[in-house]
C-alpha cells in the first residue's frame, strides 16, 4: 500500500483560499492605483538571480534560499531565490542601459514598481514569512529630495487609500547616523574599520523599536572578543551622547534644530538634516498631512546599502507586526554592477504582512467568495437543456458577467438553489421546464432576494444595466 503523505505545508509559508486570496488582490488593486497614479511604471523581475549577484549586501544573504544548478557544477553558476526586489532592479538597470542611437533601455530619471513573492530563510514568526509578496516603488537617477519627498507622500496615500488612518511615517536619515564616526571619534580597530562598527551601531540602534534601552545600551557597550568582532565596545560618555541623541524631543523642526546643535561641524550629518528638512518642505506642499510623519533618531533600517533619508512606516494599533511599509535612499548599490554611483531612492510595502494588519484589525471584506457573479442552475442534464445552459453562460461572458453553470450532481432544484446560496453568488439563472414553455429565464438575486421572469429578448438589457 502507497504510503499517506501528511498535507502539511513548510513554516513560513502561507496557503490563501478563494476569500483571502480575493481580499488581498483587491488591496493590491488599490495599492496598485496609488503608484500608478504617481507615475511608477510595472516591470517583472526573475524570482532566482545568480548567488554571486545577491551576496554581499547585507546580513539578509545570510538567509538567502540558495540553488544550485543542475546542469552545471560550477559555482559561478549558482543561482538563489531573490530576498528583495531591489537588488534585482538594480541588476536591472545596470543590464539595461540607454542607447541614444536607438533609443532603447531605460532613460534616467525613472519611477518604477514591482510587485511579486521574496524569500528568506529566516525563522518565521507574527507577520514575518519565509515567502511573501513585496510591492515595491523606485526612483532611480534623480538626487533631489523632490524623489524622496514623493515616496513618503506615495505611503501616505497608499495607507489613506486602504482607510488605515492610525499610523506614523518616521523618517531619519542614514548621513546624521554616520556622523557618529566623528561625534563618538570612532577609530579603526585592528581588522574593523570605523565604518563597519559605526554599522553595527545601526544595526543596534534599529532594534530599539523591539528592545528596551537598557538592551540597546548593553549591546553598545559589549566589547569585542577577538580582532573581527564588530561589537562597538562603547565607553559611557559615548552612550549618553547616543542616549541624548535619541531622546531629543520635539516637533520636526525642534528636533532638526536640537540635532544641529548635538552634530555642529560634522559635515555629513549636517548634510543629513538638511536633507530631512526640505523633504519636509516638500511634503507640506502637498496634500499630506505632516502629523503622520515624525522624525525618529532611532530609525537606522537594516539593509547597508542605504545612504540617504529612510523611512519605517507603523499602525499603532498593531505595532508586534512591525515596520509594514519602509524603504529609503541608496545610491551606492548599482556601483556593484557599473562601477559608477547611481541616485536612487524607494520604499516597499509588505503585502503578506500588511494583510495579516488588517486581518488582526477586522478590516479585511471577506463577502466575496467566488469570481462568478451567476451561477445557471443545471436542472437537466437533457441535451436540449445543456445546449440552453451553454448559451446562458456564453451570452453572459460576452456581456463581462463571470458567469459558470452549475456542476453539483443533484439536480434537484432545491438543491441546486442551496448550492448557489451557500456559495454567496449573487445571482442564479434558472432555467427548468417550466420556463422552457413559457419562453423566460428566471434571474435570482441572491442579494436582495429578489427575481425576475424576462424573455430572452429582455435578457441582455438586464445584465448590460
Amino acid at each position: 500500500m502507497e504510503r499517506i503523505i501528511k498535507p502539511e505545508r513548510p513554516a513560513g509559508f502561507i496557503d490563501y483560499n478563494t476569500e483571502y486570496f480575493l481580499a488581498r488582490e483587491s488591496m493590491v488593486n488599490k495599492i496598485s492605483k496609488v503608484f500608478r497614479s504617481f507615475g511608477y511604471n510595472p516591470i517583472e523581475t526573475p524570482l532566482a538571480e545568480f548567488l554571486k549577484t545577491l551576496v554581499g549586501t547585507d546580513e539578509t544573504s545570510k538567509n538567502i534560499f540558495s540553488l544550485r544548478s543542475l546542469n552545471s557544477s560550477s559555482g559561478d553558476d549558482d543561482i538563489a531565490l531573490r530576498f528583495d526586489h531591489t537588488v534585482p532592479f538594480a541588476r536591472f538597470l545596470a543590464a539595461n542601459p540607454y542607447n541614444k542611437e536607438n533609443q532603447s533601455g531605460i532613460k534616467l530619471p525613472w519611477r518604477r514598481s514591482v510587485y511579486g513573492p521574496v524569500f528568506r530563510g529566516d525563522t518565521p514568526q507574527k507577520g514575518r514569512f519565509r515567502q511573501f509578496y513585496q510591492f515595491d516603488i523606485d526612483v532611480a537617477g534623480s538626487s533631489s529630495m523632490l524623489a524622496d519627498a514623493e515616496i513618503v507622500a506615495v505611503i501616505y496615500n497608499t495607507l489613506k487609500e486602504l482607510s488605515i488612518s492610525n499610523f506614523v511615517i518616521k523618517v531619519n536619515n542614514r548621513k546624521i547616523l554616520n556622523g557618529f564616526i566623528d561625534l563618538l571619534n570612532i577609530k579603526k580597530r585592528g581588522e574593523i574599520s570605523a565604518n563597519e562598527i559605526a554599522m553595527e551601531i545601526m544595526r543596534i540602534l534599529d532594534k530599539i523599536q523591539k528592545n528596551s534601552w537598557d538592551i540597546v545600551k548593553q549591546e553598545l557597550a559589549q566589547k569585542p572578543v577577538n580582532k573581527f568582532d564588530v561589537s562597538p565596545g562603547l565607553i559611557k560618555e559615548d552612550i549618553v551622547k547616543i542616549e541624548r541623541f535619541l531622546r531629543l524631543q520635539g516637533s520636526n523642526d525642534e528636533k532638526i534644530t536640537q540635532c544641529f546643535s548635538l552634530f555642529s561641524g560634522i559635515k555629513i550629518a549636517e548634510d543629513g538634516l538638511t536633507e530631512l528638512r526640505k523633504m519636509l518642505e516638500f511634503l507640506s506642499c502637498q496634500t499630506v498631512d505632516l502629523d503622520y510623519v515624525k522624525i525618529d533618531f532611532s530609525v537606522a533600517r537594516g539593509l547597508d546599502y542605504y545612504t540617504g533619508p529612510v523611512f519605517e512606516t507603523f499602525i499603532n494599533s498593531a505595532l508586534e507586526f512591525g515596520s509594514i511599509f519602509s524603504g529609503g535612499r541608496y545610491d551606492e548599490l548599482f556601483s556593484r554592477f557599473t562601477g559608477k554611483k547611481l541616485p536612487a531612492v524607494g520604499a516597499s510595502i509588505g503585502v503578506d504582512r500588511f494583510f495579516s494588519v488588517l486581518n488582526h484589525l477586522n478590516l479585511l471584506n471577506l463577502k466575496q467568495k467566488k469570481v462568478a457573479d451567476v451561477i445557471i442552475l443545471r436542472l437537466s442534464d437533457d441535451d436540449k437543456f445543456i445546449q440552453d445552459y451553454l448559451f446562458f453562460a456564453d451570452s453572459l461572458r460576452k456581456l463581462g458577467v463571470n458567469a459558470e453553470i452549475s456542476l453539483l450532481e443533484n439536480k434537484d432544484f432545491s438543491a441546486q438553489f442551496n448550492f448557489a446560496i451557500s456559495q454567496s453568488y449573487n445571482y442564479a439563472l434558472i432555467f427548468g421546464e417550466r420556463e422552457r414553455e413559457k419562453n423566460v429565464v428566471v434571474i435570482k438575486d441572491l442579494i436582495k432576494r429578489e427575481q425576475k421572469e424576462l424573455k430572452f429578448s429582455e435578457f441582455n438589457n438586464f445584465f448590460k444595466s
